[in-house]
């Protein structure tokens, strides 16, 4: 009689801690979902400031190719200027 005891306290300690488990399951499952969710917004974050950098990377490009435009002219414009008060130096 005392082996089926024994057996029984066994038996109901095992039925606890596989609640238990199931337990820590469902909340590690729930926190796996939560960090998942996480995880997708923050990727979506992400590919928007990466869209957001592209455009403001080629906009700096335009305006470098702009600068540099300007610059040439304004080059050819002083060096126009130089030789017309030459000319009139003379």
């Amino acid at each position: 009689m005392d082996a089926f005891k024994v057996l029984e306290e066994k038996v109901a300690v095992l039925i606890e801690r596989l609640q238990q488990a199931k337990q820590e399951s469902a909340r590690l499952s729930a926190e796996v979902a939560r960090y998942t969710a996480e995880n997708e917004q923050l990727s979506a974050k992400i590919k928007a400031l990466e869209d957001a950098l592209m455009v403001d990377t080629d906009r700096i490009d335009k305006l470098d190719q702009e600068k540099a435009i300007t610059k040439m002219v304004v080059d050819d414009l002083i060096k126009n200027i130089d030789s017309l008060v030459e000319v009139d130096g003379q």
